[in-house]
């Protein structure tokens, strides 16, 4: 049977079952703790999901929560033959938290000791969408401290995980570090970031990989922004194959601090993701990069433009003339205000 729950009863189930995953913490078979030291992100708050058919629905049985409203929170599932078991088994679980700080779904990785297992469960596992919580809407890390911060101007930094969140917190610099988990980042994310505070997005911090599937992935982003947005906001570079957690484990907290500090305009990514699809091996090739380019930001703000401009002909300086560059940026922010007009 289908139940519907009200968003106040989702919550409260969540509350039950974090209080059911902490204690579990600090089991004997909990290992959750030594992967995290060894991450390290020791004495972080997390919950350990125990291994069993449904250890978490026995519990939250006896206290009077039934099969039905557990799989309607997204906490169980019902087989085929109507058994019910536990969504999360054997797992690190990590809470999202909403703005005043209820917990409104989970995020959990799997035990390490599977990950070379050929039929392993996936390596993380988010609540599916309930009452209280939809993962194309909610980033993990929004919980009331992070929104006090946003409001008092601080960056956001995007991240791929929830583990990434918290090694970025472990820096100490001075950012909100917030992640999809894995759900890549939708215009309805950066919408919550602008009901936030106005100005949140154009802020923004996208930490990439060096490779292309990263700089397609912070390209992608850009384009959900508003010219404002993509004019101001900016991307950090990490080391290839590494994420944040990475840079934890092996002692490097200061290069990614570094990495923070020293992002770069986001738009430069657009340039250099243009410039890497490009035929530059011909004149003809390289004029019809800059004229791509010069399309795709033709609509931002002329004082950007100047500073990407002077990017673009850097990069380029010794494949095409500086003031074939400056005049296809012109040109094409020109017929943009055209056409505005």
């Amino acid at each position: 049977m289908t139940v519907e729950l009200s968003r106040e009863r989702v919550v409260a189930i969540n509350e039950a079952a974090w209080e059911f995953w902490r204690f579990h913490a600090n089991s004997t078979e909990d290992w959750t703790r030594a992967y995290l030291a060894r991450r390290g992100l020791r004495g972080l708050q997390a919950g350990y999901a125990p291994e069993g058919w449904a250890r978490l629905v026995g519990r939250m049985r006896s206290r009077g929560y039934s099969p039905d409203e557990l799989v309607a929170a997204g906490l169980a599932f019902r087989t085929e033959k109507g058994q019910i078991g536990d969504v999360f088994r054997d797992r690190l679980v990590l809470p999202y938290r909403d703005a005043q700080g209820a917990i409104i779904g989970f995020t959990a990785r799997r035990n390490p000791a599977t990950d070379d297992v050929d039929d392993a469960p996936a390596k993380y596992l988010n609540t599916t969408s309930t009452a209280a919580f939809d993962k194309s809407r909610d980033l993990y890390g929004l919980d009331p401290a992070a929104v006090r911060r946003i409001r008092a101007g601080v960056p956001v930094v995007v991240a791929e995980g929830a583990l990434d969140v918290e090694a970025i917190r472990r820096t100490g610099a001075d950012v909100v570090p917030l992640s999809g988990c894995g759900t890549a980042i939708t215009t309805t994310h950066l919408d919550q970031l602008r009901a936030t505070h106005p100005s949140a997005v154009g802020r923004l911090i996208v930490t990439l990989d060096s490779d292309q599937a990263g700089q397609a992935a912070a390209v992608r982003v850009w384009a959900m922004m508003l010219p404002a947005e993509q004019a101001s906001a900016q991307a950090a570079r990490l080391h290839p194959g590494a994420d944040p957690a990475d840079y934890l484990r092996c002692g490097r907290r200061q290069d990614l601090t570094a990495a923070l500090t020293n992002a770069r305009p986001l738009t430069q990514v657009v340039v250099d993701q243009h410039l890497a699809a490009a035929d530059l091996e011909h004149i003809e090739g390289r004029v019809a990069a800059v004229r791509a380019i010069a399309s795709e930001l033709a609509h931002l703000p002329a004082a950007h433009l100047a500073t990407t401009t002077a990017f673009l002909t850097a990069r380029m300086s010794e494949d095409l003339d500086p003031q074939t560059i400056t005049d296809e940026i012109i040109a094409a922010h020109l017929s943009q205000a055209g056409q505005a007009g």
